[in-house]
Parts: structure tokens; sequence; C-alpha cells
């Protein structure tokens, strides 16, 4: 081989070792943890009793009262708002329950004890203000107004709650 060729080739050969070795000393490497966790909680339920008037004598003249309650578990701190819906008769401010033959019946659900305040959707719904997290009861009293003819039957009526947390 011609000495200017093995030059060439002894040139190449160091320039690459250098060039290797320049870049084993620029690669470095560093290594450390990164801590991730969280706290799952049970999800924040509600649910209701049935409200069992007992019976109602039809025409009589006083009201039938009665009362239940709504339960709510494992919520977290701060404000839930308890709705009511109007049920199968779609107007809250005219509850009615009906009896196998589509016989009506009206009753209404309120928020207080004094039964004037009427248990109803979003702003007209109950609420609650949790310190820190929990759960507990919240209670629902019901009235069938007096003075209703009504044929002799079974009625019932279902409402929907809502809660938003």
């Amino acid at each position: 081989m011609p000495l200017k060729s093995r030059l060439h080739l002894v040139g190449a050969i160091v320039c690459g070792a250098a060039l290797a070795a320049g870049s084993q000393a620029s690669a470095q490497t560093a290594t450390d943890t990164l801590s991730v966790q969280v706290t799952v909680q049970n999800s924040c339920s509600v649910g209701g009793t049935t409200i069992d008037f007992g019976t109602y004598s039809s025409g009589q003249s006083s009201d039938l009262d009665a009362d239940g309650n709504l339960t709510y578990s494992n919520c977290p701190a701060g404000t839930l708002t308890v709705s009511l819906d109007a049920g199968g008769s779609g107007n809250i401010s005219d509850r009615q329950m009906s009896s196998g033959d589509g016989d009506k019946l009206s009753y209404q659900l309120f928020k207080n004890s004094a039964r004037n305040q009427v248990w109803g959707a979003d702003a007209d719904g109950q609420q609650v203000v949790l310190l820190e997290a929990g759960s507990g009861e919240m209670m629902v009293y019901g009235r069938i107004e007096g003075n209703q003819d009504a044929p002799a039957g079974q009625y019932s009526d279902v409402v929907n709650i809502t809660m938003n947390f």
C-alpha cells in the first residue's frame, strides 16, 4: 500500500476514534423517580324510601300527612342540592298519584315540617352544606289534602331524585 494511502487510513482511524470518544464523553445519563398517587373515595350517592300515607278515605275533610327520608352517602365537603321531580303528573305544583285504572289523587312533598315549602327541582330543591365529607339523611314531608273524592284502590307515584354536589 502506498505511503499516502496508509497515512489517509491512519488519519481516518484516528479521527473516527476521536469522534467516538467525544460522543461517549457527551452522552451522560442521570436518573431519578416521579411519585404518583391518588385517593379514591366511594362515589357520592343518594337514595329514597317509600312515603306510605296509609289509608285515605275518599272525601275525608282532614289532610293526611306522612314523612319519609332521603339518604346521602360518601359525599364530599361542599353544598349538596337535592331536587325532586314532578313524578307522573309532570307538574311539581300538582303532584298526583294514580291508580291502575287511571284515577288520580293529588298530593305534595315539602322541605319543611310546616308543609309550606314545596320540594321541587333546581332552585326549589333542598340544600345541605357539608363542612367535611360524609353521609346523612334529609326528611321529606308529604301531604294529601282533604276533601278529594277518589275511587277506592291503590294509588302510587314515582318521583325521581337528583343530587348535585
